[in-house]
């Protein structure tokens, strides 16, 4: 079976599996909370979003000039097209993988003020790979934000210490089903940015848990906890700042 058939099927798989996740909306929220965050911070007049899921960001942001989507997926792709159209942003859909698609998204803007690699890297086989095809459309001033689930967050450090999981980052049956490849903390996750010639710029976590998804969907379920516990653990961040779900960083060229 030739790559392009093989991820043709990973895609498809991942994509079923990914809206099928009960509590994927909560993790989706706080992730793009923080993007949006960090972007007001920085110039974003031109903007680079690498897999966009159901929820593409410029359906989130008006203070942009052009947005470029670059997303593999089938259903992603044409529900970006769908919602772009409808609100006609000024936003380029391109699909494919970044790595085999640099040449279109190079001809779709000069350059990119921000750039989102969103909860991907952990995913690929190849993780500075993407980080080289990533550099390949940065230019000097580019900032790019990327973010992945946390090694360290208070769920896997629980997990660890009831002798679930032997080490925190073990990837779970979960992730193994979005075909996860692999966990960063922080410092292996800003070691890899460093390996592939980005400054870091800034770093952190959010949304702090203490279950596993599935276990916060059951209690959702059964009425043990209501919505109102999302909200909370994700202020809650500021008592543990490394310990979130997910972890990110701001980076540019060195």
């Amino acid at each position: 079976m030739d790559r392009e058939k093989k991820d043709v099927r990973n895609i498809q798989d991942y994509e079923a599996k990914y809206q099928e996740d009960p509590c994927e909306k909560y993790q989706v929220k706080y992730r793009r909370e923080k993007i949006l965050e960090l972007m007001r911070l920085c110039k974003h007049e031109t903007v680079l979003e690498i897999g966009c899921g159901m929820e593409p960001l410029f359906a989130y942001v008006s203070d942009y000039q052009k947005m470029v989507i670059v997303e593999p997926g089938d259903t992603f792709i044409q529900n970006a097209r769908k919602k772009a159209e409808e609100s006609g942003s000024n936003v380029i859909c391109i699909q494919g993988f970044l790595e085999e698609q640099t040449r279109q998204v190079k001809e779709a803007s000069s350059a990119y003020d921000f750039i989102v690699l969103s909860s991907l890297l952990h995913e690929v086989d190849e993780p500075e790979k993407l980080l080289q095809a990533v550099s390949s459309v940065c230019c000097a001033e580019t900032i790019v934000h990327i973010n992945v689930p946390n090694a360290d967050s208070i769920h896997r450090l629980l997990a660890k210490e009831m002798g679930l999981i032997q080490d925190v980052h073990e990837v779970s049956d979960l992730q193994k089903a979005l075909q996860n490849n692999r966990v960063f903390d922080l410092d292996s996750l800003c070691a890899m940015a460093d390996r592939c010639g980005f400054e870091v710029l800034q770093k952190g976590s959010y949304f702090p848990k203490l279950l596993s998804a599935g276990q916060m969907a059951r209690m959702l379920e059964q009425g043990i906890v209501g919505e109102a516990i999302f909200e909370g653990l994700n202020k809650m961040i500021q008592y543990v700042p490394q310990y979130g779900s997910e972890i990110y960083v701001q980076v540019r060229m060195k």
